[in-house]
């Protein structure tokens, strides 16, 4: 069987952790993988440069020719769309007969602030239309498009194989450390909750906020409780293991509610216990995990992560370390993935 992926970019979260991190997996079981991206490694660089909407068009145009013309795939699998404000590319791929898949991890029928969008509305709504089958990540979203006979839920995971703890000869630096990771789209969740956190955090000897982003805070520029690492690859791992507690803060809205809890899974994998918004998928996630404390819409972080720190945390690193490898790993998934395509291609998947 071969397969054509469709995605935003080798560093996108979305494309490494729904697409690219299955690829080993999927060839060493016969599915032959080929992706198309909309943009190159320079993206984390240049997206908020007065000429990052030209590169991003000149992606998404490029993302768009490779979908109506390439050929020789028995399944072509987008996640998200070409486009934000038109589903065109979509509906007219879906004239021919190559079966497609529609993944899809946020709200992105929203417009960038949470709110509603009619052209974003239409465009998500011809690409729901335009596909075969589809992998939205959490229950919220499989609800909203309302289709169950040709729906898949997969939530997003981790590769626990590769994102492990801490080994225990590595000795952790004194003073607790709190942490988030993420994109800087996702600031404006993390914002509101620092002063709490950083009042409770000043109480403790050592300790510090450490921020890990391809985005910047300049607020927090010179605070002496506040480290900020920009974000890169290699080192993704080393700065999730360098957490004591991870945060993941989120107001409940539409938007919020189609998000996945990745980070909560991404700390998880690693030992690390969760402070986190009870809101949407997160609360699913959690539940069972013993990984550590949810925050109710109109609790205090900073009393929560007080109540959290008193706690075992290396306990709850440990259950949530396993709960994340039962539930939320590449293995755990893969065959639900297999099987969407065994149900689009049959005679595919079997040669």
């Amino acid at each position: 069987m071969r397969v054509l992926f469709f995605t935003d970019g080798p560093l996108s979260p979305g494309s490494r952790f729904r697409c690219l991190q299955f690829f080993p997996h999927f060839e060493r079981l016969g599915v032959r993988c080929d992706v198309r991206f909309a943009y190159d490694e320079r993206y984390n660089d240049v997206f908020d440069k007065p000429w990052g909407d030209l590169y991003k068009l000149r992606g998404r145009l490029v993302r768009s020719a490779h979908l109506l013309f390439d050929r020789g795939y028995d399944v072509l699998y987008l996640h998200k769309t070409a486009f934000a404000l038109t589903g065109l590319p979509e509906w007219l791929r879906a004239r021919r007969s190559t079966p497609i898949v529609f993944d899809f991890d946020d709200a992105i029928y929203l417009g960038v602030d949470g709110v509603e969008s009619r052209l974003r509305q239409l465009t998500f709504n011809q690409a729901v239309a335009a596909a075969d089958h589809l992998v939205p990540g959490n229950q919220h979203l499989a609800r909203v498009v309302n289709a169950p006979e040709r729906t898949s839920v997969i939530p997003t995971v981790v590769d626990t194989d590769a994102c492990v703890p801490r080994p225990p000869g590595n000795r952790r630096p004194s003073g607790l450390v709190v942490g988030w990771m993420g994109t800087a789209s996702n600031f404006p969740f993390l914002r509101p909750v620092i002063p709490s956190l950083l009042e409770r955090i000043a109480r403790r000897p050592r300790a510090r906020l450490r921020i890990v982003s391809n985005g910047f805070l300049p607020e927090y520029a010179r605070h002496p409780l506040v480290e900020q690492w920009r974000w890169n690859k290699p080192g993704e791992l080393r700065a999730l293991q360098s957490f004591d507690v991870g945060l993941m803060p989120l107001l409940d809205s539409e938007q919020t509610r189609g998000k996945c809890g990745f980070k909560m899974i991404q700390y998880m994998s690693v030992g690390v216990p969760v402070l986190s918004s009870a809101v949407g998928a997160n609360v699913d996630i959690f539940a069972g995990s013993g990984a550590g404390l949810m925050v109710q819409p109109n609790e205090d972080w900073g009393a929560k992560l007080e109540e959290l720190v008193r706690g075992n945390l290396p306990a709850m690193g440990v259950a949530g370390r396993a709960h994340v490898v039962a539930h939320y790993s590449v293995r755990s998934v893969l065959p639900r993935y297999l099987e969407v395509l065994r149900r689009l291609a049959p005679k595919a998947m079997a040669a």
